[in-house]
């Protein structure tokens, strides 16, 4: 059986089916969530591999954090393939999938995600073998208090996310930060977190899936236009 991974949450889209290798992925740049755009690329995905729908046994996705309608669409995408199927969604954080992605370096991996208004989702991990442990709880943070953050001490850190958006010579310039892929958050990292969750049972039951978004949205955007935006045929 196959996995189809998503990311909806920054400026970049992907999708990914996996049998537990990759079998084929696609990426694009979208500085606004489209709903019609991801469905018709999961769909060339599907015929490229000459997988079906019901070839599918999960979904995982990208809960944020990120841009609010993104992950509304991200959301609505994944309970309409899983609800008609009856198959499990498995929500994965974001910046631990980012963290996750650079856990075999000694530093301190440092997650950055752009979540707009100059303001950025922020959380450390410490590498482990097989993995990464948190060492702060996420926050939200200004580009001003991450510079503090980032350069107030000697550490050794490794950054990973939207650090490319953060123009801030101070932070990319420190010598104590490296800078790293990968610069957002993909499918196949998405991945790589979910299937251990789902190895494990680690998931919410489908009606409590929830998006963490970590701070209001710019625009609230019903959820009963995005449900009508989505169609799904067999």
């Amino acid at each position: 059986m196959y996995k189809l991974s998503l990311s909806t949450s920054g400026q970049y889209i992907s999708a990914a089916i996996f049998d537990e290798k990759l079998v084929s992925s696609f990426i694009f740049k979208s500085d606004k969530g489209s709903t019609s755009l991801l469905l018709n690329q999961i769909e060339e995905l599907f015929n490229k591999t000459n997988i079906k729908r019901k070839d599918l046994d999960g979904i995982y996705f990208d809960n944020g954090p990120g841009y609010y309608t993104g992950l509304r669409i991200g959301l609505s995408v994944s309970q309409g393939i899983c609800g008609s199927l009856g198959i499990p969604i498995v929500p994965v954080n974001g910046l631990d999938a980012l963290a996750f992605a650079a856990h075999t370096s000694h530093r301190k991996i440092c997650s950055i995600v752009d979540i707009k208004r100059n303001e950025y989702a922020y959380c450390t991990y410490n590498p482990v073998p097989g993995g990464v442990a948190k060492e702060t709880e996420p926050e939200v943070i200004t580009v001003d208090n991450l510079e503090i953050k980032i350069t107030g001490d000697s550490d050794k850190k490794l950054l990973v996310g939207n650090w490319d958006l953060l123009n801030n010579k101070k932070i990319l310039n420190d010598s104590n930060a490296k800078l790293a892929d990968p610069r957002f958050v993909t499918a196949e990292n998405i991945f790589n977190v979910g299937e251990r969750l789902f190895q494990s049972n680690n998931y919410p039951n489908f009606n409590e899936i929830q998006i963490n978004y970590m701070r209001e949205p710019d625009v609230t955007l019903p959820k009963e236009n995005l449900v009508k935006m989505v169609n799904f045929y067999d």
